[in-house]
């Protein structure tokens, strides 16, 4: 999801995917369709850990588009409490036809909003999308990376995972061991009163 989502840009080094050098260039995917991927609800089946949501289950985004902004509401269970984050995607301005997107979420100090460039790696916009973001500090000469797999339902038929297997074998830029499976069974997503 984004915090998930999609999407958590600051998170502790501990458990991020961190790597010694400078961001790779990314190519989206061409011939994006915004509006196909703006509507609707996205299910965080698959993410690449983040320190601050080791302990997330059960992630989706409800994407709403407005114009030419969707409307972004992410939300997930963590020790049985749900947890909600609000913020907006749109096109960068460099996108072109491609799935070059910037995110827009409360991760700055005292929730101030982050502008995030997150790549659409694959898409089938019925079925699952598989994202990319990549953070480089300067001062430490370090990247953090970010990666998901959306699915339109919580879980993934076996055509779908075959799909998203080979996406993953085949690019240069992900790596399969390093993605964690949340669970989305009723104990792990049932929400205290």
């Amino acid at each position: 999801m984004y915090r998930f989502a999609l999407l958590v840009l600051v998170a502790s080094v501990s458990a991020n995917v961190i790597l010694d050098t400078q961001c790779p260039e990314v190519k989206p995917v061409n011939d994006f369709s915004f509006a196909s991927y703006g509507n609707g609800v996205w299910y965080e089946v698959a993410r690449y850990p983040h320190g601050t949501d080791k302990k997330a289950k059960c992630g989706s985004a409800e994407y709403k588009l407005e114009g030419d902004v969707i409307k972004v509401k992410n939300t997930y269970i963590r020790n049985n409490k749900l947890k909600v984050i609000e913020g907006s995607a749109k096109l960068a301005t460099d996108a072109g036809t491609t799935g070059k997107l910037i995110h827009s979420l409360p991760y700055g100090a005292k929730g101030a909003m982050v502008d995030s460039v997150v790549n659409i790696l694959a898409i089938d916009y019925d079925n699952y999308c598989i994202a990319y973001f990549c953070q480089f500090d300067e001062d430490k000469k370090i990247r953090r990376e970010f990666a998901w797999v959306l699915s339109r339902s919580k879980t993934l038929s076996d055509e779908t995972k075959a799909k998203i297997e080979k996406v993953m074998k085949d690019s240069t830029l992900l790596n399969a061991s390093k993605f964690v499976w949340p669970s989305f069974s009723d104990e792990d997503c049932k929400v205290d009163a």
